[in-house]
């Protein structure tokens, strides 16, 4: 067989088809004749490094509204940008900024068009993602108004993207968090989110000591994920889960201090409250008090559990000192119950319906529960028709802001009416709680002693 020399297949190369005989010019979406040699191309790349230099600065600056000035919108602002196809970046970095802005549906569209562009992008999915989340949580905390179909529709764009960016780097641990934190704060579904914490946990412990250093930033989210779903385990009664993950959160955080220790003690000790722990229970919560002090952090929910812990361990004096350190005037609805709690405990019934009715001028949200605790003072009392009156008030409450019945309601009331000797009330108020929740507490020995008062009404 004839070889080629290297000489000559230098010669053969230069003389193939594609470099030497087709003479026909082909264009596609990357070049064309006319962009072969443009120098207005290349003015355009300098001023898209000019224009992201001066955008970062104004970023490390949190100069939000100087930015939106000076390159918003990106048609406008900058048209030869838009023109040459080197507005992308540009416009990721002012949806950044449009997001710090509070201007959520301005910086959305930028980043649809980013990636309608460039749909199989990571670093897009992400911050269209993190930016739908992020509104939703200003809209929770009132700095945005986003309700009906609108936020229904914000839950499924971040939902859709998380799940994306996801797909394109399943070894995420920001966006698994993310995702999780949308599920269970925004969507109320903390178990749909525990699998998600989970993950964004096995993600970080998965990572070797060099990718951890060049992925530092995310260690914090990995932090945070271990918090949350210690909170998941509580929530599905896996006290043991709960308490294994809260524990590796306090040793993976001993350094680095992400997470407030008033926040993690306090964690810890309504774990051990939940499992009966109440030792335990009392131990973390009286640091987490320490904790607060330190770091100057509000403590009012700290105190509301250690004084239910000392009720639970029958030291209702304890309790009592505990629950008066919060000033009155900051004494919300919650706080009011376990307040109201004690003096029962006291058995000074008096005082604590008066500060059961005090908080109810105050409570437009839970206000049922305020009613239905006055309803068991006044029935111990033996004012059953006065109790029977508030368990009507709670049920009407709670029909009105949620549309349902309210169990509680349903029952004590029942009970009230049968000791009034309206048995009839009674029975019908029984029969609608069985309609919704036949398995209700001590709901059978009721309609049992309804069944009773009946037929000795009939004799």
């Amino acid at each position: 067989m004839k070889t080629i020399s290297g000489k000559q297949n230098m010669m053969h190369a230069t003389m193939s088809p594609d470099h030497q005989e087709n003479k026909e010019i082909f264009e596609d979406e990357f070049i064309s004749k006319d962009n072969l040699v443009n120098i207005l191309a290349e003015n355009s790349e300098r001023q898209a490094k000019r224009v992201l230099s001066d955008i970062e600065e104004l970023i490390s600056a949190r100069k939000w509204n100087d930015a939106i000035a000076l390159y918003y919108p990106v048609e406008k602002r900058l048209p030869e940008l838009v023109e040459t196809g080197r507005d992308m970046e540009v416009r990721r970095k002012i949806a950044f900024v449009l997001g710090k802005a509070k201007k959520y549906d301005e910086a959305i569209r930028e980043l649809k068009i980013c990636l309608k562009a460039d749909p199989d992008n990571f670093i897009l999915c992400s911050s269209l993602a993190y930016t739908a989340y992020d509104s939703l949580f200003a809209a929770a905390k009132r700095e945005i108004v986003l309700t009906g179909q609108n936020r229904a529709d914000r839950i499924s764009l971040a939902a859709k993207n998380f799940s994306e960016a996801c797909r394109l780097r399943p070894d995420s641990v920001t966006n698994y968090y993310r995702h999780g934190m949308l599920l269970k704060s925004i969507e109320k579904k903390s178990q749909k989110a525990s699998p998600l914490f989970e993950k964004a946990v096995a993600n970080w412990e998965s990572l070797d000591d060099a990718q951890r250093e060049k992925r530092h930033q995310e260690r914090k989210n990995y932090i945070k994920a271990l918090y949350q779903y210690a909170a998941c385990r509580l929530d599905a009664d896996d006290t043991a889960g709960a308490i294994a993950a809260m524990k590796k959160c306090l040793s993976e955080d001993e350094q680095t201090g992400y997470l407030p220790m008033v926040h993690k003690y306090f964690a810890l000790g309504k774990i051990h409250f939940h499992g009966g722990a109440f030792d335990k229970a009392r131990d973390a919560l009286k640091f987490s008090i320490s904790c607060g002090r330190q770091e100057r952090k509000p403590i009012d929910y700290v105190y509301e559990l250690l004084a239910r812990t000392y009720l639970a361990l029958n030291r209702p004096d304890l309790a009592k000192e505990i629950i008066e350190k919060e000033p009155e005037k900051h004494r919300r609805a919650y706080y009011r119950w376990t307040e109201a709690d004690v003096y029962c405990a006291l058995e000074d019934f008096d005082r604590a319906a008066a500060i059961l009715q005090k908080s109810l001028s105050r409570d437009n949200r839970s206000r049922h529960k305020t009613l239905i605790k006055l309803a068991r003072i006044a029935y111990l009392r033996r004012n059953f028709k006065t109790a029977a009156g508030y368990c009507e008030d709670a049920n009407k409450f709670f029909m009105q802001k949620w549309g349902n019945p309210c169990k509680d309601a349903l029952f004590w009331g029942a009970l009230s009416a049968l000791r009034s000797g309206d048995t009839g009330r009674a029975a019908r108020l029984a029969k609608q709680l069985q309609d919704i929740n036949p398995f209700y507490p001590r709901l059978g020995a009721l309609m049992r002693e309804i069944r009773a008062g009946r037929e000795q009404d009939m004799r």
